[in-house]
């Protein structure tokens, strides 16, 4: 049997495409590089806390944001004190970005490894490609490598083909 890592729909071997949401199972084994989510918190579509320490008195750690992917509205959880790599973890190499977009079909949507930083800094929440393969995309304009872009609540951030949506909890007064 071969599960989907899209969807975790369970399919025959030699299957090509998922029956249940069509994505492609040609690499569907669980790629060395990559860690799994809990089963129940995907079925669930619960937050999924990814990165940074849990928000306190201090105001840099009250910065909670979300990331939804698009395509399945799942969600990913941040409490964003500083900055935040975005990409596929790959333990051979000992990279294990703060944000693994892995189990969201990263790998099949061209999300490199060390893919992009997310920051807040000043008082402003910014999006930098790392120099990724794929490129990264604010509301559908390419960003130049290496220079922190400005994002906001709504904004769509594309890393490779994968759709996230941005949500700010708490935005500034």
């Amino acid at each position: 049997m071969i599960i989907c890592q899209n969807c975790s729909a369970r399919q025959l071997d030699g299957t090509i495409f998922c029956t249940e949401c069509g994505a492609s199972l040609i690499d569907a084994g669980p790629p060395e590089s990559t860690r799994e989510l809990d089963v129940g918190v995907i079925e669930s579509h619960d937050p999924v806390v990814v990165s940074g320490p849990p928000s306190g008195d201090d105001p840099q750690s009250a910065h909670t944001i979300t990331l939804v992917v698009v395509s399945s509205r799942r969600r990913i959880e941040v409490n964003l004190s500083d900055e935040a790599l975005i990409g596929r973890a790959d333990p051979t190499r000992g990279i294990m970005p703060d944000i693994d977009l892995s189990p969201f079909g990263g790998y099949d949507a061209g999300v490199s490894r060390r893919h992009a930083i997310l920051s807040y800094r000043d008082g402003a929440y910014r999006v930098e490609d790392l120099g990724s393969a794929n490129g990264t995309f604010v509301n559908g304009r390419q960003i130049d490598p290496m220079c922190a872009t400005p994002v906001k609540h709504g904004d769509e951030i594309m890393c490779g083909t994968l759709l996230l949506r941005l949500e700010i909890r708490n935005r500034q007064r």
